[in-house]
């Protein structure tokens, strides 16, 4: 049961906190309006200006999405909202009452969007086109907060008041911030920068004098210089009144008594150690197990819900740890919510087994804070009664999407091969009624949590409803090689061989949308196909080996014989080569019969439509060149200043709309939208190109 005042659902917009001008319009956008809209259905806008806080991804573990106070009254988050109209993002950070009475308040708003950046195969700092998730941190006291902003291009520490009195910059390195957190004397802040990217950028602009060599530095798909080595990060110590740095002083605690390879870690304040490591540490995606240590006894946990998909653990007492498990395709997407007495029961038991994604739990006095999404609902902050499994709703940005109509979810699963399982939500519109059959579009490769855009967010699964289609959202299969192999190198291949991982996740692909047909809602003539990343390359095998879709709308592509091998630089053929690609100078038509679009292209006649990245088309041209040339019809839009994912909102905006108008184009034949006569002009010439 969901129980909240509607008071909570408001920010308290505190004075004084920023300057009037454009921060002004920001601060407005993040604090919710009280007055609920008219009840419509969702519209593209809807989802591309929703507020988000943490992490985009749904998988249990890694950064927490909000921060509990020392007292544990209040909570802290970043708030972000996107604004198609300006391409630009609102951000500011907020604190939550905890008591389940009084308002969030924002303390601070302004800066711009921080971009997460990965090392890619040794090649450092290379943006993917999603959000960092920043959280900020208590003071001692909590008086204060730390947290990152970015403004004028340099992302430094901030410190705000809690109680919505002022914020200010406070670092002054010349670094960029990548964390921050408080020391243990409650005097300093730890700010974690990575000082070598600099000698290395120097060394490669040295380099540009006599020529560069052309290696594993390079990632070709976006420059034409290499990348400068990776170099581990460090952290800096900064006074926190001040910001000036501070030699020496004490020593950075780290996580006391944390094993080796452990994955998830918590320590109670009595010192009770619990943690999950891999049984083999060589096999690549191997079973992992639970295990605690108190008293100077260690104790494995023998339960089947402490072997895999465990994400987080914390202590709510001294013998009393909290194990929370993830969804998985082989759990049919359930995340399960456990608490273990550790000396009492020999096993943990279920608090609460739900198919909706919660992130972040921490113990607050006798109950669980966590942050939480349902199919229809986005990210939301709430507490859970371990005793009961009750969960009350603590604050929500986005009480306007309530009002909003969305259609029914239902969860399917199906078997895979060899043993493994599979998921996927099926989403209906609005207006269904028994006996209705609707045209269904496929989105991947992750499904859980709220139903936003799939992998990459590209793709707008209740938009799309709306406009009376049905959706499939496909949790992918695991992989093949999944705990068999010991090294990269062998998980590559055994996936590989064969194409036996594109079979197991075209076949699983296929089993899905077969049980939504069976269910008798949707039309097996009017399919659609999306994808980015992993799950552009299943279309492109889908597209080849299958002739169940009717039109597709890929966010990148694809894999071929010039651009998996020469375009993104030696590291990536290097990969793809061990993963079965035949190596340069080798006849591989055999191989490319069976995957490539550009080999195909004499038989390929599914409207394509390519949404892609300037950071990425290059590995699109041999594709969109020779089905173009060979008269399919192919569509491609390039987005300026993007990664892997789109990050910019107008870009995703653009996306969503494109996507939608272009799968009632092929499946239901509209063509009536107002002020978009070029685009159907260009449609239909394609459609004449495909009729020939």
């Amino acid at each position: 049961m969901v129980t909240a005042g509607l008071a909570l659902f408001a920010l308290a917009a505190a004075s004084g906190t920023v300057p009037d001008g454009p921060e002004k319009g920001c601060r407005s956008a993040l604090v919710a309006d009280s007055v609920r809209p008219a009840r419509r259905p969702v519209t593209p806008l809807d989802l591309a200006r929703l507020r988000d806080f943490g992490r985009q991804s749904t998988a249990v573990g890694g950064e927490p999405p909000f921060s509990v106070s020392p007292d544990g009254r209040q909570a802290a988050l970043v708030l972000r909202r996107g604004d198609p109209a300006g391409d630009s993002y609102c951000i500011g950070v907020v604190v939550v009452p905890l008591d389940g009475r009084g308002r969030a308040r924002l303390v601070d708003s302004g800066g711009g969007l921080i971009l997460h950046l990965s090392d890619v195969r040794g090649i450092p700092d290379l943006p993917v086109g999603n959000a960092e998730p920043v959280t900020p941190a208590w003071s001692s006291d909590g008086r204060r907060l730390a947290y990152l902003r970015r403004d004028g291009g340099r992302t430094r520490v901030w410190l705000a008041r809690s109680d919505g009195s002022g914020a200010r910059p406070l670092s002054r390195l010349e670094l960029d911030a990548r964390g921050v957190r408080w020391s243990g004397d409650g005097r300093s802040l730890l700010v974690t920068v990575r000082p070598g990217k600099a000698g290395g950028e120097a060394a490669i602009a040295s380099e540009e004098r006599e020529g560069f060599l052309y290696d594993r530095r390079f990632w070709t798909l976006s420059l034409s210089r290499p990348r400068p080595p990776a170099a581990d990060p460090v952290e800096r110590r900064i006074d926190a009144s001040t910001g000036d740095p501070i030699e020496g002083g004490p020593p950075v605690a780290g996580d006391a008594g944390r094993p080796d390879g452990a994955l998830a870690f918590a320590r109670s304040p009595t010192g009770a150690l619990a943690w999950t490591a891999a049984r083999d540490p060589r096999v690549v995606m191997g079973p992992a197990g639970l295990t605690v240590e108190r008293g100077g006894r260690a104790i494995a946990c023998r339960s089947s819900d402490c072997l895999d998909g465990v994400g987080a653990l914390w202590w709510g007492s001294d013998d009393e740890l909290y194990v929370l498990r993830g969804a998985t395709p082989d759990n049919g997407g359930i995340t399960r919510l456990l608490r273990w007495r550790v000396g009492r029961e020999e096993a943990p038991r279920p608090v609460l087994s739900t198919p909706d994604a919660l992130l972040g739990c921490q113990s607050v006095g006798a109950t669980i804070v966590c942050a939480r999404e349902t199919a229809t609902r986005p990210r939301h902050l709430v507490r859970i009664n371990p005793r009961t499994g009750a969960v009350t709703l603590l604050y929500d940005p986005n009480p306007e999407f309530a009002a909003l109509e969305l259609g029914t979810v239902r969860r399917l699963r199906w078997p895979a091969e060899e043993g493994a399982a599979a998921y996927g939500d099926l989403v209906l519109p609005p207006g269904h009624r028994p006996g209705m059959r609707h045209p269904l579009i496929v989105v991947q490769y992750q499904s859980r949590g709220f139903l936003r855009g799939g992998t990459g967010d590209d793709y707008p699964i209740h938009a799309f409803a709306a406009r009376g289609f049905a959706v499939l959202s496909i949790e992918r299969t695991r992989p093949v090689a999944a705990g068999l192999a010991t090294s990269e190198l062998e998980f590559l291949r055994r996936n590989g061989k064969g194409f036996a991982e594109r079979w197991r996740v075209h076949r699983s692909l296929e089993a899905g949308v077969r049980r939504a047909i069976a269910l008798g809602v949707v039309d097996r003539n009017r399919i659609g196909i999306t994808g980015l990343s992993d799950g552009a390359a299943t279309a492109q095998f889908a597209l080849v080996n299958s002739d169940l879709f009717r039109a597709a709308a890929l966010s990148s592509c694809c894999d071929e014989p010039s651009t998996s091998l020469f375009a993104a630089g030696p590291g990536y053929a290097e990969q793809v080569i061990a993963a079965g690609f035949p190596p340069p100078g080798s006849h591989g038509s055999e191989f490319w019969r069976h995957y490539s679009l550009a080999a195909n292209a004499s038989r390929v006649r599914t409207p394509i439509l390519l949404q892609l990245t300037d950071d990425e088309f290059r590995f699109a041209l041999e594709t969109y060149g020779t089905l173009s040339g060979r008269g399919a019809p192919i569509e491609m839009h390039v987005f300026a200043d993007e990664y892997h994912q789109k990050w910019r909102p107008a870009h995703r905006l653009a996306t969503y709309e494109r996507a939608i108008d272009w799968f009632d184009f092929w499946l239901n034949g509209r063509t009536g939208l107002a002020g978009k006569e070029e685009q159907y002009a260009r449609w239909r010439a394609l459609q004449r190109r495909q009729e020939r």
